[in-house]
């Protein structure tokens, strides 16, 4: 029987957008109708409204931590103006859990961003870092001492794989140039927001925080053991795994590592195509 550490923490995880029900103020709500998407995201589950009763199940069910994100859009409906309401209900949202004894875990971006930040050109925005830690700083500020655990980006490689290289999410590019832009834009981000985060919490005398990003981690198998599949699995590996963790190692800049993984990804070259 495998034993756990007494303090091992168990859980789940969510998305604002996925869970909390009319984001009108992000760049999915529009993009929805614009594509004329089967299923809207509407009302989703309601969670806005009841997290409190959501977390009653979580507790009931032995959860010691919960991830959740805080919605961008939210916060900053528009540029340069913040909602004290929607920060005061995050604060809420925080409370619940901490009052469950549930250890909140909060992840600043996951996919989604303001509407007016999209028309900004986006992660593709040179100055979208800057736009970025303006938000965080807001939100770190108000939850500080508060939350423990910090994930600056969820999933970056995921975020610019299916909206600027395969083009499937907003914006829907197809672009490897615009792909790297923002992959080198979030990185960015990262690296400026983890140093403001720590910087908060040691101006107010807190003890330090944790903060990392979620990474999407895929095995990358060779279909057969040819030297071009093996080269293949390396490279995506290196660039799809490992490439931005090792570069916010070398900047200090992650205090643990958050891995997400689903499944694995089979690869079959054939002449310069790919095959999964």
């Amino acid at each position: 029987m495998i034993q756990f550490p007494h303090n091992f923490l168990w859980g789940a995880a969510t998305s604002a957008y996925q869970v909390e029900g009319n984001n009108s103020n992000s760049d999915w709500w529009p993009w929805e109708k614009l594509v004329h998407l089967k299923d809207h995201s509407g009302n989703a589950c309601r969670h806005y409204e009841l997290f409190s009763e959501d977390f009653n199940l979580a507790k009931s069910l032995n959860h010691t931590c919960h991830r959740l994100s805080v919605e961008w859009g939210r916060i900053e409906p528009e540029e340069g103006k913040f909602s004290s309401q929607e920060i005061e209900h995050y604060l809420k949202v925080i409370l619940s859990l901490r009052e469950r004894n549930i250890i909140p875990i909060v992840t600043l971006h996951h996919f989604t961003n303001p509407i007016w930040f999209a028309r900004l050109g986006g992660w593709e925005n040179k100055k979208a870092p800057q736009y970025f830690s303006r938000y965080a700083e807001k939100i770190v500020t108000a939850l500080a001492g508060k939350v423990d655990f910090w994930v600056t980006i969820n999933e970056p490689m995921v975020y610019t794989y299916y909206g600027y290289l395969l083009g499937l999410w907003p914006p829907q590019e197809k672009s490897i140039f615009k792909t790297k832009k923002v992959v080198d834009h979030l990185f960015s981000a990262h690296v400026k927001t983890y140093r403001l985060i720590h910087g908060i919490y040691k101006r107010l005398n807190l003890a330090e925080p944790k903060v990392s990003i979620a990474q999407n981690m895929q095995a990358f198998v060779s279909c057969t053991p040819t030297l071009r599949n093996k080269i293949a699995v390396y490279l995506r590996d290196k660039s799809y795994n490992l490439d931005f963790i090792e570069k916010s190692i070398r900047r200090r800049s992650l205090d643990f590592i958050g891995v997400n993984y689903y499944s694995r990804s089979q690869v079959e070259l054939n002449g310069w195509g790919v095959k999964n």
